[in-house]
């Protein structure tokens, strides 16, 4: 059963990670030739600093199993 579960995480992580490149992918194309005001950059520069900061904490957990978050990561991970 334990195996069966992995299984499941690990399609579950792997879709995450497709429908995150799928949607950039569709988005990213319609910035062409336009200018993001001052504050829609910093909103999507925090975005990006927690996605960065999701990445590497998938990283981690993917080569360690430690999924642990510490106050920093929940901090930016909640909007904070």
């Amino acid at each position: 059963m334990k195996r069966i579960d992995r299984t499941v995480e690990f399609l579950d992580l792997i879709t995450a990670c497709h429908a995150f490149v799928a949607a950039s992918g569709r988005v990213v194309p319609g910035l062409r030739d336009r200018q993001l005001d001052e504050d829609e950059r910093v909103i999507v520069h925090e975005n990006i600093a927690r996605v960065r900061a999701t990445l590497d904490w998938i990283e981690t957990a993917v080569d360690t199993g430690k999924v642990d978050v510490d106050g920093k990561l929940a901090r930016l991970l909640q909007g904070e």
